[in-house]
């Protein structure tokens, strides 16, 4: 055998395996994240490619902070990333929570979206919602 005989070309070979498998995990990766930020861009929704691999290492789904920030965006409703990766490590609901803080800010309730986060942690979030909906009318 050839190979076997040369150790140089051994190694050249090793080299160019690992740094092709280097290449294909790190094309893998990007595209993931290239689409979840063509995916804000286009929805106007701030966010970067760092912000969201930024995002992976704190082990926060970047999906579901991104697709609650457009829904959020699109109907009007601010929600900073940060509030939304605070919720999610800290177990809430992002599309329920999402949805509910949509509900409150049309219907004219006082209501901050820490207050929302703490009651869906305590499975009280459509009382709450009722609450502040009985006090403001």
């Amino acid at each position: 055998m050839l190979l076997a005989q040369d150790p140089a070309t051994i190694i050249v070979i090793v080299f160019v395996v690992v740094f092709l498998l280097m290449t294909l995990v790190i094309a893998f990766v990007f595209v993931r994240m290239f689409n979840l930020w063509m995916q804000a861009l286009t929805s106007g929704t701030p966010v970067t490619v760092v912000e969201i691999f930024a995002m992976r290492l704190r082990r926060v789904d970047p999906r579901a902070v991104i697709r609650a920030m457009i829904k959020a965006k699109q109907s009007g409703v601010v929600l900073s990333r940060g509030q939304l990766e605070n919720a999610y490590l800290r177990g809430a609901d992002l599309d329920k929570l999402t949805l509910a803080m949509i509900q409150a800010t049309n219907q004219g309730m006082q209501i901050t979206f820490e207050e929302l986060v703490d009651a869906d942690l305590s499975d009280q979030l459509a009382d709450k919602l009722d609450t502040q909906k009985n006090t403001s009318a």
